[in-house]
């Protein structure tokens, strides 16, 4: 029998808040509700199985910003990203600060969310530019680069 490192209560603790959900953390809190006790067909599915996210709508489309980075250095190969996740998987900032993920942050620029570029612009100033981004992607988008493609284009728009 192998033994589990972490304690069983603790274990137990995360699992319940929902700590173990990676993509939990990044989705705004008031948009995860848990009720305290839920039944579907007569079976109990109340804690973290009972975890419902409310949608998002979003309707405020700009696609300038991403014809801008286009055409900045390092933001070229924008285009090419296919939204794998390889470069927010292997981010060391993306895990210390889930503000910070370099696919979403592509993906809302690539479709012009405005509301949501104004609400995360400010964390692309995160990126350490260690690159490790870049050797993981495989389509040659060189993420690394266009985190500094996005801030330069961010501050031309009036940001930072």
């Amino acid at each position: 029998m192998v033994e589990d490192r972490e304690s069983p209560k603790r274990e137990d603790e995360g699992k319940q808040k929902g700590k173990f959900i990676v993509e939990r953390d990044y989705i705004e809190p008031s948009r995860i509700v848990e009720p305290s006790s839920l039944t579907a067909e007569g079976v109990d599915i109340s804690g973290r199985w009972g975890t419902i996210v409310l949608p998002r709508t979003i309707n405020e489309f700009d696609t300038s910003i991403y014809e801008r980075v286009k055409r900045l250095p390092g933001g070229s190969h924008i285009a090419n990203c296919w939204q794998c996740g390889n470069c927010s998987a292997i981010c060391p900032v993306a895990h210390e600060h889930p503000e910070f993920n370099p696919r979403y942050l592509i993906h809302i620029v690539k479709m012009g969310y405005t509301s949501e570029i104004e609400r995360l612009k400010d964390s692309v100033y995160l990126c350490s530019g260690c690159g490790l981004c870049s050797s993981v992607c495989p389509r040659g988008v060189d993420p690394q680069h266009v985190m500094i493609a996005l801030s330069l284009a961010f501050h031309m728009k009036g940001g930072r």
